[in-house]
């Protein structure tokens, strides 16, 4: 289940984010997060280790939102750009394998909402 590594890399990010603030809110609302296809993330597993990483913190009992980059590619020979459905990584165009992967990699924390003691 790799969603555990991931879910810990988007709590520290998120607590390294807060730890900047000044004054620090009072909790996390909601966590989003970007990540490309290829990932093959299952949002529930995500979601439910994220819980577990971020509990005890500013950030426990937030939300988590998943935002899905799809795969997009361009082919060298034909010059097609648009969207592939792995695992097959071919032109949509002229059928040739080979396309470079331009968007389905991604994984970072978008951004977080927070409440703050003045809200």
């Amino acid at each position: 289940m790799h969603e555990l590594a991931l879910a810990q890399r988007v709590a520290h990010a998120a607590l390294e984010a807060l730890a900047g603030l000044d004054p620090p809110p009072r909790r996390v609302v909601r966590t989003v997060v970007v990540a490309g296809r290829l990932h093959q993330i299952v949002p529930d597993f995500l979601t439910r280790a994220f819980g577990y990483c971020v509990e005890g913190t500013p950030a426990q009992g937030s939300g988590l939102d998943l935002e899905i980059v799809p795969v997009t590619a361009r082919c060298p020979a034909c010059g097609w750009t648009g969207e592939i459905e792995p695992p097959w990584f071919v032109c949509g165009d002229c059928g040739r394998p080979g396309v470079e992967v331009r968007t389905g990699k991604e994984f970072y924390l978008d951004r977080l909402e927070v409440e703050r003691d003045d809200d």
